[in-house]
Parts: structure tokens; sequence; C-alpha cells
């Protein structure tokens, strides 16, 4: 087990500072990977067009295999979808598709999705977040370097999109912690060890704080949690029907920087109209 190349971002902390570091803790824990274990992403969908945006993303992965638990709630695959499902069975990602109907909640979904994976660990990837093609294999490199049972990063960079606007958050201090021990991961970027988060009891059978009840379980069965770097994803947030509704004033008010529409870099792939 190493020790972490950055522990905070401040506000005096650039972004390509930021991105310098991660590459470094990156190399250095990549060299030291020889074989990497199994892994399934869970996905759970109401969206089909959100659906289409992160299929995209998943083809752009740079891990080279792993298993798609796809969880259609209420909707059904399209033209499109079918497409992108082709290029990732090509790639020789399992490709596994169930589906849900209305009264069916989140947790239970999630619930159901991990329960028929084989993966050695679990990944949950949500329909309208943002991930860079280094995403997984980042998540699988920090687990392997740490030990940790759970795996996660910082909510650095939301997308406002009704402002059309992208913010580098820190917390109202500042300060935004990494690298290290915690009880808290941004929910779309849960990376757990398959054991654990079944003697947690996956994510329940609720409608929301699906996230909260898994690493809950986890702290509370003595599991440890790791969270690091937030580039490489980005969280959005928006007014719809099926998304959470807020203040955005917490977000910005916690920016030191920000872009018109979303941040362009490498670390966060290409985005798809």
């Amino acid at each position: 087990m190493s020790e972490p190349a950055i522990k905070s971002l401040d506000k005096l902390t650039s972004f390509s500072q930021e991105i310098d570091a991660l590459e470094l803790l990156r190399k250095r824990r990549r060299s030291r990977v020889k074989k990497y274990p199994s892994v399934s992403v869970l996905v759970s969908t109401v969206r089909p067009d959100d659906l289409t945006n992160l299929l995209q993303q998943l083809c752009a992965q740079s891990l080279p295999s792993f298993e798609l638990q796809l969880g259609l709630h209420t909707i059904k695959v399209n033209a499109s979808h079918k497409k992108l499902i082709r290029a990732l069975e090509k790639r020789k990602v399992s490709v596994n598709i169930y589906s849900f109907g209305q009264e069916k909640n989140l947790g239970t979904i999630l619930s159901s999705l991990a329960q028929s994976s084989t993966g050695e660990f679990i990944a949950k990837m949500d329909d309208d977040d943002y991930y860079g093609p280094e995403h997984l294999r980042d998540l699988l490199d920090t687990a392997l370097d740490t030990g940790a049972d759970v795996v996660g990063r910082a909510m650095n960079y939301v997308y406002l999109e009704p402002l059309q606007l992208t913010v580098r958050r820190f917390s109202p201090h500042g300060i935004q912690a990494v690298e290290l021990w915690s009880d808290w991961v941004c929910g779309g970027t849960i990376l757990a060890k398959r054991t654990v988060a079944e003697a947690a009891h996956w994510f329940g059978d609720g409608k929301t704080a699906v996230d909260r009840f898994l690493l809950s379980g986890v702290t509370n069965n003595g599991g440890k949690i790791w969270r690091t770097f937030g580039a490489g994803y980005i969280y959005r947030r928006t007014f719809t029907l099926h998304t959470y509704a807020t203040n955005y004033s917490k977000y910005l008010n916690g920016a030191n920087e920000h872009v018109v529409g979303r941040w362009q870099h490498p670390v966060f792939g290409s985005f798809h109209a």
C-alpha cells in the first residue's frame, strides 16, 4: 500500500496541477498491476437519450474487459442502443439486459443487477453523469493499491445543465479532500468488492438514498472506503421528473472555477450531442 501523492485540493490548486498529480499517481499505480480483477458495471436507466450517452462512454473505457448489467426501467433499447451494445460485445464486453416494470424501485433494480452479476467487483454508473475513458480503470487501480473495500470519486466537477455551466468546486472551507479514507464517495462512482457489497445487502430496496444505503452498510460492517480524485467524472444536475431538484447555490458557492458548457479536457473524454 502506497502513500498518496496528494491528500487535498484547495482553491490555490490549479486544474493543471490537479491533472499532473492524478497522472503521476495513475502511472505509479498501474506499474504495479499484473492483472485486473473482473468487474460488473451496474446501470439502471429510465432515459433513452441518456442511455445512449452512457453506452458511448462505456465504449470508450480503457479497461480491457468488464460485464455490463443493464436494467431497463420501463423503457426498451432502440436502434442506437443496439449498435452501441454490439460495439461493446465486439470488444468482449459481456452485456446482460434486464427489463423492470414501473412498480420496481431503484434500489430493488440495482440490487437485482448486482445479485445476478459475476464480477469480483461491482461498479455503479449513473446514466445522466459523464465519465472519462479512464474511469473504471482508475477505480480498480485505486482499489488494488489501497486495499479498500469501496472506492469512489470526490464531487469536484458539477455540470449545472439549466445554466449551461460546469463548476470546479470545493467544500465551503475551500478544500476538497481526496486520496484518503472516508465514509462518503459520489454515488455514481461507487466501486465495491462483491463480497462486501453483498454483506451490506447491496443497494436495499428503496426509491432513494440507495448509495448511502450501501456505504452505510459497508462502514457498519467494518469496511473501509477510499475517496480518490474527482477529475475524470462530471456530476450532472438538472430539473427533470427523474433527477433530484436542488438549489444550485451550494455548488456555485464552493466553486473557484467555472466554464461555459461542459469541461473540455481528455480526462473527461469526448462528449456527444
